[in-house]
């Protein structure tokens, strides 16, 4: 189950950095503007954060399974089709129905292992699965670039297309939503899994919105991962351009050097999960525990993006970047576990509604970071910014109680 989680996470961000590295060859060749492109990457996300918590809350009703199979068979078609587009209004297009066809991905699956691992062991396993998709943003840009320079930009689309479709097939036949169901699990791995399972696990009727809206807990999360991606999209949008324009990189090295920040995330999210999990039972306090990884990620990423602006080459700004990329993923497999740790069977719901936050941020960021990079005549004037949204996020980490659950 851990190899499928991690796998799709990898494939998940390997479709959608693609077009980060792709970004220079696609506005040379379809007359794209440096603020088309922005919108380009903000309309997947617009798409992403209007389907998230209705998909979420399909997986809690229906089953993971059936949604992370047309998830991932969708996505992948819309990668391909990405590399077929012929103009401005087409790419939109495209990219607005792939947001909305990858949109629960991450919910649904994160509700896939709650299910089939104990309540010790989901920070580790969290940050395993997002371990996985910090890997796939890391090597896609070099990857992408490689392929983009030897068989085009078009054909790179496709050839990641196929990789997801050839993952649904592997999981549709292995994969049973309840443990239970899976004949290679016995009577004692059963009952380790269930270990703090609540006994009312059962799936939800209905969207619980009162649940979700009455809860300070889940409101302080939404506040604190729409400052979690805000940095994070600069690096799977802008971030090859920066190096190319700002520091004069060519297009091979700038996709090297974006691949250092994701790379150091994939590591952090490993570390930080582990060490919840650890400082969970070493204080013997979810909350305290949870919470302690939360506010000093955030607060070192903040001094990264700060320390990033005073670099005078590109190899130095993207060290600083990736140092803040890695302090903010220690937190990231936490956000995820607190969020199923204060929901339970709404976990894809719940986890949904805080991921939308990420989808406003996603919108705002490629956008904002084009115009303050057109206004004040470099990136570095988004870097200000970012390090400013991280100290913001510290405060919500400050906020969130993981021992507090969804209220009736």
């Amino acid at each position: 189950m851990l190899g499928f989680a991690v796998s799709v996470a990898f494939i998940t961000y390997l479709d959608r950095v693609c077009i980060a590295a792709a970004a220079p060859a696609m506005q040379a060749e379809l007359g794209l503007s440096v603020s088309q492109m922005g919108y380009v990457f903000s309309i997947f996300a617009l798409a992403y954060g209007i389907f998230e918590i209705p998909m979420g809350w399909f997986g809690d009703r229906y089953g993971q399974k059936r949604l992370l199979v047309r998830i991932v068979a969708c996505w992948s078609a819309f990668t391909m089709l990405t590399g077929l587009v012929r103009g401005y209004s087409s790419l939109l297009a495209t990219r607005f129905i792939f947001g909305a066809a990858e949109a629960g991905a991450f919910p649904t699956l994160s509700r896939a292992l709650a299910r089939w691992f104990p309540q010790s062991e989901r920070g580790r396993t969290s940050g395993m699965m997002w371990m996985g998709a910090r890997l796939g943003g890391s090597l896609a840009p070099p990857l992408a670039a490689l392929l983009i320079a030897r068989i085009g930009w078009r054909e790179t689309f496709t050839v990641f297309g196929v990789i997801g479709l050839l993952w649904t097939v592997l999981f549709w036949r292995w994969y049973r939503d309840s443990p239970a169901d899976h004949h290679a699990v016995n009577q004692a791995e059963l009952e380790y899994i269930q270990a703090g399972i609540p006994a009312d696990d059962a799936p939800p009727q209905r969207l619980p919105f009162g649940r979700l809206f009455r809860s300070r807990n889940l409101w302080a999360l939404f506040g604190m991962y729409f400052c979690s991606a805000y940095g994070f999209f600069f690096f799977v949008t802008w971030l090859p351009t920066y190096l190319v324009q700002e520091h004069g990189l060519t297009l091979e090295r700038s996709g090297l050097y974006s691949a250092f920040p994701l790379a150091a995330g994939a590591v952090a999210c490993l570390v930080g999960g582990s060490a919840s999990d650890w400082l969970v039972r070493r204080l013997g306090s979810l909350k305290w525990g949870r919470r302690l990884i939360g506010i000093a990620g955030f607060a070192l990423a903040g001094l990264g993006f700060a320390a990033a602006t005073q670099a005078d080459s590109g190899l130095s700004a993207v060290l600083w970047l990736a140092f803040a990329q890695g302090a903010q993923d220690l937190t990231l497999p936490v956000a995820w576990a607190t969020c199923i740790d204060v929901s339970h069977r709404y976990g894809g719901t719940a986890t949904g509604f805080m991921n939308t936050a990420s989808s406003i941020s996603a919108m705002i960021s490629p956008v904002s970071a084009a115009w303050l990079a057109t206004t004040f005549g470099s990136f570095h004037s988004m870097f200000f910014v970012a390090s400013i949204v991280y100290c913001v996020g510290a405060l919500f980490w400050g906020l969130i109680d993981a021992e507090q659950l969804m209220e009736d």
